[in-house]
């Protein structure tokens, strides 16, 4: 079954939540939603409507904290082992925080390594990390990752090759805007900028004398329906500072190259004329961003119609994230991670013990009762085989093992057989019987009860109908080419039948 995930993307103003799906494919984006966290009266109360729909509920979550939260810090340490930057972060940074490093969750990603390492650290208050892991928490959300705003996306346009050189990605929301610089196919700085598309909103609303609302309502239209004249002032102080920013870094040496491409996003950057005048400004190409172009990702059904990609770049991006370490930032960890599968499920691993201990006790049980049986009678079957032996080799004393000694003496028996059956140049017990069945006519009344051969004489038990007959088979059988000796040992009338019974002896030749 495909793993579903949510990317939840949490800002001042709104809630935005996608939720995809994983398999083979790729990623397909199963459903979006987008709330005002304003009209609900909060976000606690926009996660509860959120959640009324089923589908967003027992799923992996991916969330992030706002960039402005954080202290960013690029720092170059003497050595490449990840255990030991991560000891040595914190007292380096420490002096640059405005916080207490112990009120502080640190993480970092590495830039660049050579024999050193370049890397970008981000502190942001633990009370921060907290509110949203209680927040969630009370909703029965369960947070795989909390990274920071706009990373994911500028991870996504890195990853797939649509950002390439040297430049910017400015991720405009509605009082804020994050600033990630890039270069050479990595994040190499961060900065956080107090502006927002609620500015634009503010000027077209003083220069048109209208309501705030009517004024947001009418933003996207501004650039064809109203003289612009004047309003290149609000955008004026913010990209100053960008500006600034970038020749600070450079004459620090930290940015060699000149930047080639703007990426925006974000809700504040809906507004046509601010990538006019972002583009007019630092005369490079600006572009839009669509996170569902970066990678392979689908919509199911009729979803893709409802799609903005300046306000869901972020959730998607979140939702479509690495969770390795190499997927940028993540603070749920400790005691604001995910608990291990088993924790959630540690009553019922109780019962389910309980059961599985019962069962083996059963099974214990019922093997020993098997065993005891069965040991049982192996120790009477040795008995009988005991007895039967005795009674069969009255003349061995010693007994060791019944069943090879019978065996071995069985094997001689046959031996002897073979030997004992053999007459002569190699005439058989069959050559006898033959002869006497040829010496013998068949006119004669006779009729052999028992033939017995011990390897040297031959006795025969028989019976004909008178004593002149019994003379007569002897006569026959001193004719023969196997026997000499013959003699009538005894001859008796019988009971029955006016019989004679006799008993023949001879020798072998």
């Amino acid at each position: 079954m495909p793993e579903r995930i949510l990317g939840l993307d949490i800002g001042k103003e709104t809630l935005k939540a996608v939720l995809v799906a994983t398999g083979f494919k790729g990623y397909e984006i199963l459903n979006m939603k987008l709330i005002n966290i304003r009209e609900f009266g909060g976000t606690e109360n926009a996660l509860k409507a959120l959640l009324e729909d089923n589908i967003y509920s027992n799923n992996v979550c991916i969330t992030s904290l706002p960039v402005n939260n954080f202290s960013f810090r690029n720092i170059r340490l003497p050595f490449k082992g990840k255990k030991k930057i991560s000891q040595t972060i914190p007292y380096e940074i420490e002096p640059l925080l405005p916080y207490p490093v112990d009120d502080l969750l640190i993480d970092y990603v590495i830039t660049s390594q050579s024999n050193q390492s370049n890397i970008i650290a981000a502190a942001v208050p633990e009370s921060d990390v907290k509110y949203l892991f209680q927040i969630l928490n009370e909703y029965q959300i369960e947070a795989a990752v909390i990274d920071i705003d706009s990373i994911p996306v500028a991870l996504k346009l890195l990853n797939s090759g649509i950002a390439t050189g040297c430049g910017l990605l400015l991720d405009v929301g509605t009082r804020d805007t994050s600033c990630i610089i890039f270069n050479e196919g990595k994040i190499s700085h961060l900065r956080h900028y107090a502006f927002g598309g609620e500015e634009t909103i503010n000027a077209i609303a003083e220069k048109t004398e209208i309501r705030f609302d009517e004024a947001e309502k009418r933003n996207k239209a501004f650039k064809t329906s109203e003289n612009n004249d004047g309003m290149f002032g609000i955008y004026q102080k913010f990209l100053g500072e960008i500006k600034n920013t970038l020749q600070f870094l450079r004459l620090k040496g930290e940015l060699k190259s000149e930047i080639s491409k703007i990426f925006l996003t974000g809700g504040g950057a809906i507004d046509p004329l601010l990538g006019q005048e972002i583009e007019n400004f630092f005369s490079v190409p600006v572009e839009t961003v669509d996170i569902s172009e970066t990678d392979d990702i689908r919509f199911e059904g009729e979803t893709g119609k409802a799609w903005n990609p300046m306000i869901m770049n972020n959730a998607l991006a979140l939702a479509t994230r690495e969770t390795k370490k190499a997927g940028g930032f993540n603070y749920a960890v400790g005691k604001f991670g995910p608990k291990k599968k088993y924790e959630k499920f540690k009553k019922d691993f109780t019962w389910i013990g309980a059961t599985i201990l019962v069962i083996l006790l059963l099974f214990g049980i019922n093997f020993y009762a098997d065993y005891h049986y069965n040991r049982a009678y192996v120790k009477q079957l040795k008995y009988e085989t005991r007895d039967i032996f005795k009674k069969t080799f009255p003349e061995v004393t010693r007994i060791v093992n019944p069943i090879q000694q019978m065996k071995v003496r069985i094997a001689e028996a046959k031996k002897a057989s073979i030997t004992s059956n053999r007459i002569g140049t190699g005439s058989t017990v069959l050559d006898i019987l033959k002869d006497i069945a040829r010496l013998v006519p068949p006119s004669v009344d006779f009729v052999v009860k028992n033939f017995t051969f011990d390897g040297d004489t031959v006795e025969i038990k028989g019976e004909t109908d008178n004593f002149n007959t019994v003379d007569n088979i002897k006569s026959c059988l001193s004719r023969s080419t196997y026997l000499k000796n013959v003699k009538i040992s005894s001859a008796s009338l019988m009971k029955k039948g006016n019989r004679v019974g006799f008993n023949l002896k001879m020798e072998l030749k």
